[in-house]
């Protein structure tokens, strides 16, 4: 029966499972009778049961492994994370020779490595967002203009953003339309108005602190203004956010 069951597990790659959590009443010779383990291997993989068992400690199962051709005992261990001196031990080696088809204890092959965390999406450094939007405070507004001496809104941010290594949409309309909604304002979110009543005609940088800095076609400057002010508030549609998808070309 047993020799059918290891055809068995032969026949569908030779793995067995590869821990056991002790149970109450349970002993080495038991664990290892019922998962058809070799009582020598098992004591070899979890010598420090060779003093007792005390339940839900994990002991290491041995999985088997058959040859294949052209595999040598350096090629089989790295592949269960072992070293050759480990397989012989598990094995009563005294040589490396191996034979085609040869059935070998090996240690359970190691546990894939979970995926690393997905890294939040890096935000724009406030610093240098506010040192380079500030740099053209004072420049005077002109529709149509990207700088360097004037801007209109949408020339500003263009500005402003491409300094930062990021090329975006140009116009307020399309910068509204293909960016991501964004309800938690954060430094270096695009801020939107409607100045005409008709739809989305107006935007700046938020800097945080209750600031925004934008090219101000009223007062004729790029400025900086309290964003919670009255008048803003009230023509205030929402906020859009350059994420780090985003930051290759949008135009």
């Amino acid at each position: 029966m047993k020799a059918f069951a290891l055809g068995v597990l032969l026949a569908l790659g030779g793995a067995l499972a590869g821990s056991y959590r002790v149970q109450p009443g349970d002993t080495l010779w038991r664990i290892a009778v019922s998962h058809d383990v070799d009582l020598t291997v098992l004591l070899l993989l979890n010598p420090e049961a060779a003093g007792g068992l005390k339940a839900g400690i994990e002991l290491r199962l041995p999985e088997r492994h058959r040859v294949a051709k052209g595999e040598t005992l350096w090629r089989i261990a790295r592949r269960y994370g072992t070293d050759v001196t480990t397989l012989k031990r598990l094995n009563g080696l005294s040589s490396s020779a191996l034979a085609v088809g040869q059935v070998l204890w090996v240690p359970p092959a190691p546990a894939a490595a979970p995926p690393a965390p997905t890294a939040a999406p890096a935000a724009v450094d406030p610093a240098r967002l506010e040192r380079i939007a500030s740099a053209y405070l004072g420049a005077p507004y002109r529709w149509g203009a990207t700088g360097p001496d004037a801007f209109d809104c949408s020339g500003y941010v263009g500005r402003v953003y491409g300094e930062l290594g990021v090329a975006l949409p140009r116009s307020t309309r399309d910068l509204w339309a293909r960016l991501e909604p964004a309800s938690d304002l954060r430094p270096g979110d695009l801020v939107f108005f409607s100045f005409g009543g008709r739809g989305v005609d107006h935007v700046g940088i938020y800097l945080g602190n209750d600031r925004f800095i934008h090219a101000n076609s009223v007062k004729n400057r790029v400025m900086i203004e309290r964003f919670s002010a009255p008048w803003y508030r009230k023509v205030y549609l929402g906020a859009r956010r350059v994420t780090p998808a985003k930051r290759t070309s949008l135009r």
